[in-house]
């Protein structure tokens, strides 16, 4: 039977604990509250899964579910300024899952999802500003949204969302990065609608 598979970045969002990774796990009451089609399978993504490893990863768990009425990529975008301090710190598109990016180079690789969804059926990517007008790089905005439509073959449903975070108490991570206390402002854009050039 058709249903939803929603794919996530276990290490969202990338920040340190003293207790490993600070999770941020969707679940199937999120899903059934939004009225998404039954039955549901959640995928994390491991954080130094190569793309050729989670993509085979998404097709596997497309194809043990028969067919798919929803395929939802969760990921999160990079940080412009990240090591600003304190204050509104804002999050530019981009899907950051796995060791890799996905982005409109390697966007490729979801067509190993190819014949695995039911009539009518459509991807989501729950991304910020994943449907921003931004093409640098192809890693961003309406150039990587129409890559990946054009891979899978479906309709892709991606919002121009902006999203920020408040950060204080940054410091710096002796082994590399920033560590900060972080709380995410709420999401606002409008959904755009990206059909496949090629089916």
């Amino acid at each position: 039977m058709a249903g939803t598979l929603l794919v996530y970045d276990d290490a969202f969002p990338r920040a340190r604990a003293p207790q490993g990774p600070i999770r941020n796990t969707p679940s199937a009451d999120e899903l059934r509250a939004n009225s998404y089609p039954e039955p549901f399978r959640l995928l994390p993504i491991w954080e130094a899964s190569s793309p050729d490893t989670y993509f085979g990863a998404m097709a596997d768990a497309a194809e043990a579910m028969g067919k798919l009425n929803r395929l939802i990529i969760f990921g999160h975008g990079r940080v412009v300024n990240a090591a600003e301090g304190a204050g509104v710190v804002q999050v530019t598109t981009g899907i950051v899952i796995g060791a890799q990016d996905i982005s409109a180079s390697n966007a490729s690789g979801l067509r190993a999802l190819r014949g695995k969804f039911a009539r009518q059926a459509q991807a989501e990517l729950w991304v910020c500003d994943a449907a921003a007008a931004g093409t640098s790089g192809g890693q961003s905005g309406r150039v990587l949204c129409q890559a990946i439509a054009d891979a899978l073959g479906v309709e892709v449903l991606a919002a121009t969302i902006t999203q920020q975070y408040t950060s204080v108490n940054q410091t710096e991570i002796p082994s590399g990065g920033w560590q900060s206390t972080a709380q995410f402002l709420p999401w606002e854009g409008t959904t755009v609608r990206f059909s496949p050039r090629r089916r």
